[in-house]
């Protein structure tokens, strides 16, 4: 399981390059990729469908959840899978006066026939801001609202020094970071002093390793450095 804000495809040297977003997708080999800030938001040219191209270069299925209607395709969230995608929704998590913002849900299948709910989120910038989008996403009506477990949260959090984020989800939710005592920053990528990106979960699911993927093409390809977390099926 992968969490990687990927910039728009602009790298840390200013340039734009998906095939450069996709080459660090494939250093991993991840069956799902969570991935923030996809699409162009500033009328970059040329202009083409982001997911459908770095699904198309890892031979993956994709699905969207944007929230800025920017372009022909939009620009936010979206979600790689190897198996199979059975249903995505997005969810919107805005607050007024503050930078759209949302979620995308996605039940999927994996290769070995498991299936998993994942939740791919994009938190504000203001404490208070995220505070409003946490009670959002465990709200009653939000989207991790009666799914059944195992389910994983993943994304770029921008809880820094650790706050809202960070206190309500590891009440109930097991950061990956955790078990191997593993914090060190992702953003920004070519000196990563900030943790912003994170993997949480619950339900049946033991984490077996857990990295902040350190290469030296992730250092460039993005402001953000991609976060990867196994995970096994925990014994009943």
């Amino acid at each position: 399981m992968v969490s990687y804000n990927i910039h728009g495809c602009v790298g840390a040297d200013g340039r734009f390059d998906v095939e450069r977003i996709a080459s660090v997708l494939d250093e991993i080999r991840a069956d799902v990729y969570l991935l923030q800030e996809v699409g162009d938001r500033v009328g970059r040219e040329p202009t083409f469908d982001q997911a459908k191209v770095l699904a198309s270069a890892l031979d993956l299925e994709y699905a969207a959840g944007y929230t800025m209607p920017t372009g022909p395709w939009g620009y936010g969230n979206v979600v790689l899978a190897r198996g199979r995608i059975d249903s995505s929704r997005r969810f919107d998590l805005s607050v007024t006066g503050r930078e759209p913002r949302g979620c995308l849900r996605i039940d999927l299948t994996l290769p070995c026939r498991q299936g998993l709910t994942v939740v791919a989120v994009h938190l504000g910038l203001a404490w208070g801001e995220r505070r409003s989008q946490i009670d959002q996403l465990l709200g009653d009506h939000g989207p991790i609202s009666g799914v059944k477990p195992p389910l994983v949260l993943g994304g770029d959090f921008n809880d820094w020094p650790p706050g809202p984020a960070t206190r309500l989800l590891g009440r109930s939710f097991l950061d990956a970071a955790w078990p191997s005592l593993d914090f060190r920053g992702t953003f920004p990528s070519r000196w990563p002093l900030l943790r912003l990106d994170r993997l949480y979960s619950r339900g049946r699911l033991r984490v077996e390793d857990y990295r902040v993927h350190r290469s030296r093409l992730a250092a460039i390809a993005s402001d953000h450095l991609p976060i990867v977390a196994g995970y096994a099926m925990a014994d009943t």
